[in-house]
């Protein structure tokens, strides 16, 4: 089901999203046995840029509805918000209520804005918006509450990444990817920084400290999310040699490459370093 959140703020928006996704059993015929391979170790990022200025979040039992959506765009050039969103609740309505929500984020002229469409609704000028897992949503609200000091955005954060370390739905997991507004240029783009993740909770005891770098026998691993463009995302893990880039552009077969289903899905690939400061494909 997946599980997204968003929230803005005077000068600032922030998206966090899960990658996990389980694949039905008709994903064979939409996905390669290469690609459904690395889905399952590494899922998709819900995330996807559509410009500089707008970026699409997706949750929902059918994600082909997402792709959908992003060939409709493209096929279209151009568009103006209100377009989008009429095109995105038009699609959203088509299927079951849970087979594809979305939240839209947008920067346009400076001007922030959070849309949120779900339940059949379209939730305007929203401060913050999520979709997908109601399980996770709770489990993600308790865990604010209960950690009530510090900014919003660091409680925000701390609680999305326990929640895709280990909530009580497993649909929702895999890796935490932060998308964020850049005021300074003003587009949204996905942010460059480090994650610490712990497969394993932590008992802390007072006035000790919490271990950040956890051994992989510890169910521990550490990832740095590095932005290559507006197509492509790379997560260089610390304890596996090859990276995971994430792309809405490269493929891993010709079968995936034509396939429209997967139109601009952020859809995972292993490559490493070539040692020339240069990423090549595995």
């Amino acid at each position: 089901m997946s599980f997204v959140y968003a929230e803005k703020g005077d000068n600032s928006l922030d998206i966090h999203c899960d990658t996990k996704i389980e694949l039905d059993s008709f994903a064979g015929a939409s996905f390669s046995l290469e690609q459904m391979e690395l889905i399952r170790k590494y899922g998709i990022v819900k995330t996807t840029l559509v410009c500089p200025e707008i970026s699409i979040s997706f949750a929902g039992n059918n994600i082909y509805l997402a792709s959908k959506l992003f060939h409709r765009l493209y096929k279209k050039r151009r568009f103006s918000t209100k377009e989008l969103v009429d095109m995105a609740y038009a699609i959203h309505m088509e299927g079951n209520i849970n087979d594809i929500e979305f939240i839209i984020a947008s920067c346009d002229e400076g001007v922030l804005s959070l849309i949120c469409i779900k339940e059949h609704e379209i939730h305007t000028d929203c401060i913050f918006a999520w979709i997908g897992s109601h399980v996770a949503h709770r489990e993600f609200q308790e865990y604010r509450i209960k950690n009530n000091e510090g900014k919003a955005s660091d409680r925000t954060n701390g609680a999305f990444l326990e929640i895709v370390q280990g909530c009580s739905d497993k649909s929702v997991g895999g890796f935490h990817i932060t998308v964020g507004y850049n005021s300074v240029e003003n587009i949204i783009g996905y942010k460059r920084c480090k994650t610490f993740q712990n497969t394993n909770r932590q008992i802390i005891q007072p006035g000790k400290t919490v271990r950040f770098l956890v051994d992989a026998q510890e169910g521990g691993f550490s990832f740095e999310q590095i932005p290559v463009s507006m197509d492509d995302l790379i997560l260089k893990i610390d304890q596996m040699e090859p990276a995971i880039l994430y792309s809405k552009r490269a493929r891993m077969t010709e079968r995936d490459m034509e396939n429209s289903q997967l139109f601009s899905l952020m859809l995972p690939m292993l490559i490493r370093e070539d040692g020339n400061g240069k990423w090549i494909r595995l």
